[in-house]
């Protein structure tokens, strides 16, 4: 039944989103338009690019044509989560390949890269896991779908502080990864603004093995919470560890923990139950007579369950087709990328989405906890 509610929201509202004043049928115009997806299809990374994809395959199976018939054709890339690989990709697509717009399903680190870049390639480019707050800074041709982590980190700060009660937090922080890094520090600055106190603030290494030392060390200093933006793998050393004390600790994770522990580390699972997880999507929620629909279309596609990323790939695809159904001439560059930037008020999977003039989208960030395997929905925060 979890699995079936998980899938079920994939769906919610998507017949709003793919266009439902068009026609149910649409003649085939004969033309075939190009995207690209950017995203890691191998190495630790590859269930971002592998369920991403499934969500927009979905999309495009439940909706093959644009508005005026033409056909998409989806060009991958695997960057392996990568910089450098997506910073080839991109030149390839934008170059020789010659894609209309380009999808990016990779994290913050190969998304700065392609900021840096996409420019000079007056290609679209949506990206729509990453969370660095610096993703669309100051460039024309670049969109994010995700909530920043500036936003994040202060909505977990004041989550923890004002509705847990709780007073004292260690931060565990990758320091390699962007994304860990300045969610890391977004939290640290505001916990503290708001008189909570950092019992510790740990660097996590290929080298940190003493965990368990390091947790007795922290109850010591009688820390309440763990906040972990930090990888799957070094979640489940941590989780693993404190399990060989007697301590219980609140623990709190980033974006895309939940996903990327089921999906890398399935042998972890129950390490999550009691974790908060902060995310785009919950699965606690009903769904609706289209979402049982859409839910039947995608076990016929595919036979694993969906997860975040699945369901990111979902609402990027469904944006960028209503952003290329409302050019004249669907395939235009400059024109997807105006009207992805005059997104407004889409409605998505669990609420609207607007997509400012900046690139930078708003959009809900969903609390969970997780209980007997499961994300159990706490708070909707806008």
């Amino acid at each position: 039944m979890k699995y079936y509610i998980l899938t079920l929201l994939l769906f919610l509202n998507l017949s709003l989103f793919v266009g439902c004043d068009r026609p149910a049928a649409i003649k085939p115009s004969g033309n075939t338009i190009k995207i690209g997806v950017i995203g890691p299809f191998s190495g630790p990374a590859r269930a971002m690019g592998e369920d991403g994809l499934k969500g927009i395959r979905t999309v495009m199976h439940m909706q093959p044509y644009l508005g005026n018939g033409d056909r998409v054709e989806v060009v991958i890339e695997d960057d392996k989560n990568e910089p450098d690989l997506s910073v080839s990709g991109l030149k390839k697509l934008a170059t020789e390949e010659k894609v209309s717009a380009i999808l990016l399903l990779s994290s913050s680190a190969s998304g700065l890269a392609v900021n840096a870049i996409a420019d000079s390639y007056q290609v679209p480019v949506f990206v729509l896991l990453a969370t660095h707050p610096d993703i669309a800074k100051d460039k024309t041709f670049v969109s994010q779908l995700s909530f920043d982590n500036t936003f994040q980190g202060r909505v977990a700060a004041l989550f923890v502080r004002d509705e847990l009660l709780i007073d004292r937090v260690a931060v565990f922080q990758n320091p390699e990864s962007f994304h860990s890094t300045s969610l890391a520090g977004e939290f640290i600055h505001k916990f503290e603004t708001i008189g909570g106190i950092i019992t510790a603030n740990f660097q996590v290494t290929a080298d940190s093995d003493d965990f368990k030392g390091i947790l007795e060390r922290l109850r010591e200093k009688k820390t309440q919470l763990l906040y972990l933006p930090v990888t799957a793998k070094d979640f489940v050393h941590i989780s693993t560890a404190l399990e060989d004390t007697d301590w219980a600790p609140e623990r709190m994770g980033g974006d895309g923990l939940y996903s990327n522990v089921l999906r890398q580390h399935p042998e972890g699972a129950g390490l999550l139950n009691g974790i908060y997880d902060i995310d785009l999507y919950t699965a606690d929620v009903e769904g609706t007579s289209f979402g049982e629909q859409a839910a039947k279309a995608y076990r016929k596609l595919y036979e694993k369950t969906s997860s975040s990323f699945t369901a990111i790939g979902a609402e990027g695809y469904a944006i960028l087709q209503n952003a290329m159904n409302r050019c004249t001439h669907p395939a235009d560059r400059q024109c997807i990328n105006t009207m992805l930037h005059n997104t407004d008020r889409f409605e998505g999977l669990l609420g609207r989405v607007s997509i400012h003039a900046d690139g930078k989208a708003e959009r809900p960030l969903i609390v969970n906890k997780v209980s007997n395997g499961r994300e159990q929905f706490i708070v909707k925060v806008y």
